[in-house]
């Protein structure tokens, strides 16, 4: 078990999500940066599916009372064992009665911490991800206590292995959605060349870019979204829905994100700054 001293701003326990019951209106969730939670997951051999931590810009401070075996991945934190640095995308092993904690954040947003066998909080519609309008607990607290698999000393083989999910992406990939070519020629333009900002609003739903394009006002009707999706609303605001978006929007579908930019983005933070690159569709 491992005691929440201090909750940090955000973080969560997250799966790969409720994908399957996206078609029923259930929001996928999971791991922002999916990339980053399978390599910290692979550098124990767990399951891609395993439970793992999500910090979120600032870490907890976490008691283990058990033995256990956990690896890091994503952004960089220094990271603490009692008073010892340590050493992130390699397994640590970590004795009953030792105290992990973080540091102030040096790059990207989202660091990820997987555990040997991972994570045992409740299954929930099939993931144990931690989701706003769905678990109990959206995020960790002080005074939580988090269970997990144990481990023994012999249980990891150890590797070294970075994350590919850049933390400071300059370019964003994006192919062309449905409703792009109701832009006029001006408006696809400026996506291609504007440079856009990550606005203050930005969370596990949505990011907001920043500046707005030329109005857009035709409407349509509500039709299916995914993580990734960009919405551009009538006052000209580009909206790219995350992990836990909606499944259905009534804004124009005008780009979809590759999953790897899903997960470059999930790193940038309020301010960081980018351009789109729309790749073509064969």
């Amino acid at each position: 078990m491992i005691k929440v001293l201090k909750a940090g701003l955000y973080s969560s326990i997250q799966d790969l999500g409720r994908s399957p019951l996206q078609p029923i209106g259930v929001p996928m969730g999971g791991a922002m940066d999916r990339e980053s939670a399978l390599n910290a997951n692979a550098l124990l051999e767990n399951a891609p599916e395993a439970a793992v931590l999500e910090i979120t810009m600032t870490g907890p401070v976490l008691a283990f009372t058990e033995n256990a075996w956990v690896a890091f991945s994503g952004a960089i934190f220094p990271i603490y064992l009692d008073q010892n640095k340590v050493t992130m995308n390699t397994p640590l092993w970590i004795k009953a009665g030792q105290e992990l904690r973080f540091g102030t954040l040096e790059k990207g947003v989202r660091l990820y911490m997987a555990i040997k066998g991972g994570f045992l909080s409740d299954i929930l519609l099939g993931s144990r991800s931690m989701q706003a309008y769905l678990s109990p607990m959206i995020k960790l607290e002080k005074g939580m206590e988090l269970l997990h698999a144990t481990g023994e000393k012999d249980q990891a083989v150890i590797l070294e292995k970075k994350s590919n999910t850049p933390l400071d992406a300059k370019k964003i990939h994006a192919f062309q959605g449905p409703e792009f070519r109701n832009l006029d020629v001006s408006q696809q333009r400026e996506i291609s060349q504007q440079t856009f900002q990550v606005s203050n609003l930005n969370n596990r739903m949505a990011y907001q870019l920043l500046p707005t394009i030329s109005p857009f006002e035709k409407s349509q009707l509500t039709g299916p979204v995914l993580p990734g999706t960009v919405q551009i609303t009538p006052a000209g605001n580009l909206m790219v829905l995350m992990r836990e978006g909606q499944t259905t929007g009534g804004y124009p579908r005008i780009l979809q994100l590759t999953a790897e930019s899903i997960n470059a983005l999930a790193q940038l933070k309020t301010g960081d700054t980018f351009r789109i690159k729309i790749l073509p569709l064969n």
